[in-house]
């Protein structure tokens, strides 16, 4: 046996003898017996030609040399787990497609979206599950989408994207409130306001807090939906700042009042994202075209 006959066997036993620091541990973790655990190891130091742990009364501890090892082989490790995300996306039918979306995607742009693809993908079938901005990061990064829609300021490390749709976050009021009277509001009042909010993890949430932060912080009335917030800015329990989408209604029904703020343009952008680890399905890169992106 050489070092080039190592396979993910002997590259997972030496990561987890780095994690564990025994090798009765390491073992467990590989699912593999003590004693073929100690003859593996064993192998690995004669095809290495040099000792890669030593025993001492506390466990095994890895060498200098095996610790080297034991980074390179969680390397490998984690290449082949994005060989098999990349495999198992690519063997998905070409027919099925889960979407996750959060909010003011899922409320104002999706049902066109998912009224296209019914008249113009019928071989697709897509399934439609709605979180706010982080709830779809967590959602592709554990494999139960494929394709993710957000309204964060951000991406987060480990995710492709593309730009959707530019949107704006407005400030708005009942009609009987002193704003709607002031023709404008400053950065400053509307960040010391008792404003009503999305909950944190919401990208419109995100948005507005980045951009209020340096004009000072006032208490907060947090609520879940786009929806929530619009009733509860329209029963008098606040200001609020939502997307322009989410209340185009209410404002031209003159239920609620939007309120310029002229020295702070809450603008952001809507984005398509998926993980980095694995390519696109068939499905969602037509899902994509049809959407124009």
């Amino acid at each position: 046996m050489t070092v080039r006959d190592w396979d993910l066997r002997h590259f997972r036993l030496i990561a987890a003898l780095a994690a564990e620091g025994s090798i009765g541990a390491a073992a467990r973790e590989t699912g593999m017996a003590q004693p073929n655990a100690s003859r593996t190891l064993e192998q690995m130091e004669r095809s290495a030609g040099f000792a890669l742990a030593r025993r001492t009364p506390r466990g095994t501890e890895l060498t200098d040399r095996g610790r080297v090892v034991a980074g390179l082989a969680a390397d490998v490790l984690e290449a082949a787990e994005s060989v098999v995300r990349a495999v198992e996306a690519l063997e998905r039918p070409r027919g099925a497609l889960h979407v996750c979306a959060s909010m003011t995607v899922a409320e104002h742009l999706m049902p066109q979206w998912l009224a296209a693809a019914q008249q113009r993908l019928p071989d697709v079938s897509v399934t439609l599950d709605v979180g706010n901005s982080d709830e779809v990061f967590e959602r592709l990064r554990s494999g139960q989408a494929e394709l993710g829609f957000v309204e964060g300021p951000t991406v987060q490390t480990g995710f492709r994207y593309l730009d959707v749709a530019p949107d704006e976050l407005v400030v708005i009021v009942r009609p009987d409130h002193p704003w709607a009277r002031n023709g404008s509001i400053s950065p400053e009042d509307v960040a010391a306001a008792s404003l009503v909010v999305r909950e944190p993890g919401s990208g419109t949430r995100q948005t507005a807090d980045r951009a209020l932060a340096p004009y000072g912080s006032g208490p907060r009335f947090e609520v879940g939906s786009n929806a929530a917030l619009a009733a509860s800015v329209a029963a008098g329990l606040g200001p609020g700042v939502v997307s322009r989408l989410a209340v185009q209604l209410p404002l031209r029904s003159g239920r609620l009042v939007e309120v310029p703020m002229p020295a702070l343009k809450l603008r952001r952008m809507l984005r398509a994202v998926w993980s980095a680890a694995a390519p696109l399905p068939r499905s969602a890169e037509e899902f994509l075209r049809l959407v124009g992106i």
